[in-house]
């Protein structure tokens, strides 16, 4: 696979829109139709009138009208997805390759979704309560621990060996190059990350060995920042927190229970409720984490360093230098670059044991596991499968 050529033109957005902005739109509409969808579920009732209620009915019957429904969700986002992935993106694939790609994460996503459901349908009806939330928040770290391999196999990207300009920018961030997984993939927005609970296996796109050795080396040290920190690992475990919390709440306001075909349909409207909450609120603490970083790489690679790193990256990615303060507080848990910048340059101090990296992020990655149709329909991610598991970040 070979990496894509990249421009600032490559963007293509709905009429006169700017790119950035066009996906934000889309993923404005995509989350707000999963939202009154789920909405309706719970307002008319509907999972008690098309499911079974009780536990009469065996777990095989019960897994087969779940995952229909589950199966129908996902074709119900089609649209989205193809406006997403094959529309406004920078470089188009070719349409067979692109289904491909969708079909396959897909795939993968029902499947996670039938073993959660699976799982939690028989603890809860061996076990109780207290057995099922061990078993969801057991869901959680195991999506969490694997969130490298899941990302491969998603978007079913090639690994090879780090090119020569790796293993300098390694060793000014103070990083051993065996950490580092290479990943080839087309889609520019792809930026890794650590690929487990703990910060061990840095997983980073082959597309960086295009940038200057000194922006390589600050995005490597940020990384190296976040781990040393334990700002990831509180990511991680705070959108765990976050999404137990939100399966207990749902539970408890609903009355549903897993040990039900009807009450993991209504499970999953309560938690895509609950992962839209989470998007509204969650990016405030996952900007400061940004900033943070920022200011940690830039003590050990320099300022000048990170500014390029920032202003390059954003130029593959969004390209949107400035947002206005309501767009950025609700929609983007990573800041403009404008805003980084002049951060940068105040020089507020780096990460502390509060910052807690890619909250929102890993949050909506881990709300595969709780059935969450929001995880792959925010604007950054909705339709390109390649960013399902492993988000678009600073």
């Amino acid at each position: 696979m070979t990496s894509p050529s990249l421009s600032r033109s490559g963007g293509q957005g709905f009429g006169s829109l700017s790119y950035a902005r066009s996906r934000l739109y889309l993923g404005v509409s995509g989350v707000g139709t999963a939202v009154l969808a789920a909405t309706g579920l719970l307002i008319f009732d509907i999972p008690s009138v098309g499911f079974a209620t009780t536990t009469e009915q065996s777990v095989g019957r019960s897994m087969f009208a779940v995952g229909l429904f589950f199966a129908l969700s996902s074709a119900l986002f089609f649209l989205f997805d193809l406006l997403g992935g094959a529309w406004v993106v920078r470089r188009k694939l070719e349409a067979p390759l692109w289904l491909a790609a969708w079909l396959r994460g897909v795939a993968v996503q029902w499947v996670v979704w039938m073993l959660t459901a699976a799982a939690l349908m028989c603890t809860a009806r061996s076990a109780g309560v207290a057995a099922t939330i061990g078993v969801f928040v057991g869901i959680q770290c195991l999506l969490a621990q694997f969130r490298g391999v899941l990302a491969r196999i998603i978007a079913s990207f090639e690994v090879g060996p780090a090119p020569a300009v790796f293993a300098e920018a390694a060793e000014r961030a103070g990083i051993p190059l065996s950490r580092l997984v290479v990943a080839d993939t087309p889609d520019e927005g792809f930026v890794g990350g650590w690929s487990s609970v703990l910060p061990r296996t840095l997983v980073v796109p082959r597309l960086w060995e295009r940038l200057p050795v000194e922006a390589l080396a600050a995005q490597l040290a940020r990384r190296v920042a976040v781990a040393q920190s334990g700002a990831h690992l509180r990511g991680v475990v705070g959108a765990i927190a976050f999404n137990t919390l939100g399966f207990m709440v749902v539970q408890r306001l609903t009355g549903a229970t897993p040990a039900t075909a009807a009450g993991l349909v209504t499970i999953m409207a309560g938690m895509t409720l609950w992962a839209f909450l989470g998007v509204l609120f969650l990016p405030t603490p996952s900007r400061a984490a940004v900033y943070a970083a920022d200011e940690s790489a830039a003590a050990t690679v320099g300022s000048a360093a990170v500014k390029t790193s920032i202003e390059r990256l954003d130029e593959w990615q969004d390209d949107e230098a400035t947002r206005t303060p309501n767009v950025e507080r609700i929609f983007h848990p990573v800041p403009s670059r404008t805003n980084r910048l002049a951060r940068l340059e105040a020089e507020r101090g780096g990460l502390t044991a509060w910052h807690a990296h890619h909250l929102a992020r890993h949050a909506l990655w881990l709300g595969w596991g709780s059935f969450s149709a929001i995880s792959r329909a925010v604007h950054c991610n909705v339709g390109r499968p390649a960013l399902w598991a492993m988000l678009p970040g600073d």
